[in-house]
C-alpha cells in the first residue's frame, strides 16, 4: 500500500508542477504572438492546452513510480 500512495503522490507533484510549467510556457509564446501579430489572442488557451499535459505528466509519473517501486528490489536482487 505504501508503493501506491507513493506513486500517487509522486503523480500528483509531476502533474502540478507540469501544468504550471506549461501555463507559463504558453503564456510566453501567446505574449510573442501578441507582439508579432498585433492581435490579443486568448489567454486561455494557455489552461486549455495545460490540462491535457498535466494529466498525462501525472499518469507518467505514477506508472513510471510504481513500475520503479515494483521492480525496484527484484531488479538489484539479480546483480551479482
Amino acid at each position: 500500500m505504501g508503493k501506491l500512495a507513493l506513486s500517487a503522490a509522486f503523480g500528483l507533484a509531476c502533474g502540478v508542477i507540469c501544468f504550471f510549467l506549461s501555463v507559463a510556457l504558453l503564456c510566453f509564446v501567446l505574449l510573442g504572438i501578441r507582439a508579432w501579430t498585433h492581435v490579443p489572442p486568448d489567454m486561455s488557451l494557455s489552461y486549455k492546452a495545460g490540462a491535457p499535459v498535466a494529466i498525462l505528466a501525472a499518469f507518467t509519473g505514477f506508472t513510471v513510480t510504481l513500475v520503479r517501486a515494483v521492480r525496484g528490489r527484484s531488479a538489484h536482487s539479480n546483480l551479482h
